[in-house]
C-alpha cells in the first residue's frame, strides 16, 4: 500500500500540521474574541457547531471509500477503484446540494434555534450559508482525499492539509482586523479551502494515473448498495460521534445563552487539540489494517493494535496531564482570569473524559476494517443518546459544568467497561494483556512527569505564555525519560514492525474485472 518513507513522510507532515493547527489555534482565539467580543464569538462557534452536523450528509462515504479503495488497490484492481470512486462522487454531488438547502433553513430559523443578540442574527446567516457552501463543496472533493488516504499517498495529503490550515488562518488576520466580520471570515474560508480542494484533486490523479472517473451516468445499483452497506453503519457511527463530541456547544447555547458558549468551546478546543493529535495517527489506521485484514495477516492487526494504541497514548498523555493541572494558569495567561473561572472546570472534566477514552481510541478504525461497522454504530448510539439527554438535563441546574458531566460521565463509563471488551471479542486479545500494555504501562511511564508538573505549577510560577511553554518544554523531557524506562525494550521490535510496511500483494493481477463482484464479495 505504502512504503515505510511514505508512511514516515505522512506521519511527519501530519504532525507538523497538528502542531500549525493548534498553534492557529493559539494565536487566533483570542484574537477572534478581541475583535468579534466574546458574544461574536460565542455565534461564531454555534455556526462552526452547526455546520459540524453537515458531515453525516457524508452518509458513510468516505469511509467505506478508503476501505474498499484500499483492498482493491493493494490487489491491483483499477478498474474498480475507478467505479468506486466515480459512483463516490456522483453521490457527493447530490450531498452537497442537499447540504446548501439544509443549511439555508437553518440560516432562516437561527434566531429561533439560538440565543442570539439580534444585531448578530442577519451576519450570522449569512455567515452560516457561506459556510454551508464551502462545506458542501468540500464534501464533494473529499472522495480525491479519501483516494489519496486508502493509496497511501499520507505524505501529499498531509501536506495540502498543512497548506490549508496556514492559508486559512494567515489570511483571516487582515479581514478581522479590517472589520469584515462573520461574513468576511466566511468568505475567506470559501476560497482558500476551494483552492485547496482543487489542489487535491489534482494531486490525486497525478499520485494514481490508473485511475479513470466517470460520472455521466448513475452508478449501478449493485455498487452503490455495496457502498450503503458499510455506509449505513458509518453514518450511524458518525451521527452518535456528533452527539458525543460536538453537541455540546449546541447545548450551551440553546440552554444557557451564548456568551456561556464561548467559555465552553474555549475548553473544547483544547480538548479537540488533544483529538487532533490522536487523529494525526489514527488516520493511517484504517487504510492499513483494511490491507491486513484483506491478507488475513491477524497478527499484525494485533501489533496495529496494540503499538498503535500505545503511540497515541505517549504522545497525548503529556498534553492532558499538562491541561488537568495548569489549564487555570494557561488559560489565564491566555485570555484573561474571567476564562479560568469559568472555563477552567470544564477543561478538567474533559481532560478527563480523553484520558479515559485514549486506550480505546483504535476501536472505529480497527472495527470498520474489520467489516464490524453495525455493532460499532450501536453501541456509539448508544452511548451518544445517553450523553445528550444528561447533558441538557443537567444544563438547566449546572451551566456549563452539567453540560461537561452529562458529556463526560456516560462517555468515561463506556470506556471502562464496554469498548475494552468489544475491542476483545474484535480482535481476539488475552485482556490482561491488552490492560497491561495499554492501560498500566503507559500510565506507569507517566508518573514522574505527573509530579514534576504538579510541583512545577505549585512551586515555580509563569507570569507570561513564553514563560509557561519554556516550563512546559522543560519538563517534557522527564515524560520520555519515564516512556523510554518503561518501553525501553520494546523499541528494536517497534522498528521492525513499522518498516515491514503495507506493501501490495506481490502476486496480485494487474488486470482484473470491474463488474463490482470483488467488492459485493468482500461485504459478504
Amino acid at each position: 500500500m505504502s512504503s515505510f518513507k511514505q508512511l514516515a513522510r505522512g506521519v511527519a507532515v501530519s504532525w507538523a500540521s497538528t502542531l500549525a493547527s493548534i498553534i492557529a489555534g493559539f494565536v487566533m482565539a483570542p484574537f477572534l474574541i478581541h475583535h468579534l467580543g466574546v458574544v461574536g464569538y460565542g455565534v461564531w462557534v454555534l455556526i462552526q457547531s452547526t455546520i459540524s452536523y453537515m458531515y453525516l450528509t457524508d452518509l458513510g462515504l468516505r469511509t467505506a471509500v478508503i476501505r474498499f479503495v484500499a483492498r482493491d488497490y493493494a490487489n491491483r484492481n483499477h478498474p474498480e477503484v475507478s467505479r468506486i470512486i466515480s459512483a463516490a462522487i456522483w453521490v457527493r454531488f447530490w450531498s452537497g446540494a442537499a447540504v446548501v438547502l439544509i443549511i439555508s433553513t437553518i440560516a432562516s430559523l437561527l434566531p429561533r434555534l439560538f440565543t442570539i443578540p439580534s444585531q448578530y442574527v442577519s451576519q450570522g446567516r449569512a455567515a452560516l450559508v457561506v459556510v454551508g457552501i464551502t462545506f458542501a463543496s468540500t464534501l464533494i472533493f473529499s472522495v480525491f482525499s479519501a483516494t489519496l488516504m486508502a493509496i497511501g499517498r499520507f505524505d501529499r495529503l498531509a501536506l495540502l492539509e498543512l497548506a490549508q490550515i496556514i492559508l486559512t488562518t494567515v489570511g483571516l488576520i487582515p479581514v478581522v482586523k479590517a472589520g469584515y466580520g462573520l461574513i468576511g471570515m466566511a468568505l475567506w474560508h470559501l476560497g482558500a479551502t476551494t483552492a485547496v480542494n482543487l489542489s487535491i484533486a489534482v494531486s490525486c490523479f497525478r499520485a494514481y494515473p490508473q485511475l479513470k472517473i466517470s460520472v455521466s451516468r448513475v452508478p449501478e445499483r449493485e455498487l452503490l448498495r455495496a457502498l450503503w452497506g458499510v455506509g449505513l453503519y458509518i453514518l450511524g457511527y458518525n451521527l452518535a460521534g456528533q452527539l458525543i463530541m460536538y453537541s455540546d456547544n449546541l447545548v450551551v447555547g440553546a440552554f444557557v445563552s451564548a456568551a456561556a458558549v464561548a467559555y465552553y468551546a474555549v475548553a473544547g478546543r483544547m480538548v479537540e487539540y488533544l483529538r487532533q493529535v490522536s487523529g494525526a495517527i489514527l488516520k493511517y489506521f484504517t487504510p492499513m489494517a483494511s490491507a491486513f485484514e484483506a491478507r488475513k495477516q491477524y497478527d499484525r492487526l494485533q501489533q496495529l493494535q496494540i503499538r498503535g494504541t500505545q503511540v497515541v497514548l505517549i504522545v497525548a498523555l503529556p498534553a492532558a496531564i499538562t491541561l488537568f493541572l495548569r489549564g487555570g494558569t494557561f488559560f489565564f495567561l491566555w485570555i484573561g482570569p474571567e476564562f479560568r473561572q469559568y472555563a477552567t472546570p470544564v477543561l478538567k472534566i474533559l481532560v478527563v473524559f480523553i484520558a479515559l477514552s485514549a486506550p480505546n481510541v483504535a476501536v472505529p478504525s480497527l472495527a470498520i476494517a474489520m467489516g464490524k461497522q453495525k455493532f460499532l454504530a450501536f453501541l456509539t448510539i448508544i452511548e451518544g443518546v445517553v450523553n445528550l439527554i444528561v447533558s441538557v438535563i443537567l444544563a438547566r441546574t449546572m451551566g456549563i459544568i452539567g453540560v461537561a458531566i452529562g458529556s463526560a460521565v456516560p462517555s468515561g463509563l463506556m470506556q471502562i467497561f464496554v469498548w475494552p471488551r468489544f475491542m476483545g471479542w474484535l480482535i481476539p486479545t488475552d485482556q490482561w494483556r491488552f490492560v497491561r500494555e495499554v492501560w498500566i504501562r503507559p500510565a506507569v511511564g507517566m508518573i514522574p512527569f505527573v509530579i514534576a508538573t504538579y510541583l512545577a505549577e505549585l512551586h515555580w510560577p509563569a507570569h507570561n505564555m513564553a514563560i509557561f511553554f519554556a516550563q512546559t518544554f522543560a519538563l517534557l523531557p522527564i515524560a520520555f525519560a519515564g516512556i523510554y524506562l518503561v518501553f525501553r525494550n520494546d523499541i528494536p521490535a517497534l522498528r521492525a514492525y513499522m518498516r515491514r510496511g503495507a506493501e501490495p500483494a506481490p502476486n496480485a493481477s494487474d488486470e482484473t474485472s470491474a463488474s463490482g463482484t470483488d467488492t459485493v464479495a468482500i461485504l459478504d
